[in-house]
């Protein structure tokens, strides 16, 4: 694969005399950058690259090849309600733990870039069921200084348990519903003196 490094320009007038409609922009390469997953680095040390102009060709040299830094994703889930999530990634380099300041994390159909300290942040339309699955993805490879490796991970949602106040809540919701039932009960037994509920013996001594 070969990708040009290159400028954009606005494309030429021609004259009226000439029936050859130009293109809007055309792209002035200065450069090229090669990729090959057939071909080792060291076997060649230029490539010649053939324009649209028929006969005519250059040959670039090659400089030294690139080294693709392995990297690590890690997600967390700040917050999950029935309305969506929000997710935050750090993207280091492995070998180095430095954070990595380049690409984007895609989390389903959500995707940010990382900022200058390697974190994102995502908020999701919907909320994951279980599991959140994410991906960082490097810049392109021709246009970066540093290439990086994609990288994947998993986090899980966290359980929500009530907080304090709700527990307390729930607990006097309860007693104001059964303590009237309660009183009620232990009024028909106090007048059935004790029958009621059984608990008195009424067996002769």
């Amino acid at each position: 694969m070969i990708s040009a490094l290159d400028s954009v320009h606005e494309g030429p007038s021609l004259g009226d005399e000439i029936d050859v409609t130009p293109v809007d922009q055309y792209v002035n390469a200065t450069s090229v950058a090669l990729q090959s997953e057939s071909l080792a680095a060291d076997s060649f040390d230029s490539v010649t690259v053939h324009g649209i102009v028929r006969g005519q060709s250059d040959t670039v040299s090659l400089e030294e090849e690139g080294i693709v830094h392995e990297t690590n994703l890690e997600l967390t889930v700040l917050e999950a309600n029935s309305s969506g999530a929000v997710v935050e990634a750090a993207v280091t380099e492995t070998a180095t733990g430095e954070p990595v300041t380049t690409g984007r994390v895609e989390v389903g159909n959500q995707l940010a870039s990382v900022n200058a300290s390697g974190m994102a942040r995502l908020h999701l339309e919907e909320r994951p069921s279980l599991l959140v699955d994410g991906r960082y993805v490097a810049a392109d490879w021709w246009d970066a200084e540093t290439m990086y490796a994609a990288a994947e991970d998993r986090a899980k949602i966290p359980p929500t348990y009530p907080k304090f106040a709700q527990l307390v809540q729930l607990a006097l919701v309860t007693l104001l519903w059964f303590l009237p039932v309660a009183l009620a009960v232990y009024g028909f037994d106090y007048l059935s003196g004790g029958t009621f509920l059984g608990f008195t013996d009424n067996n002769d001594r």
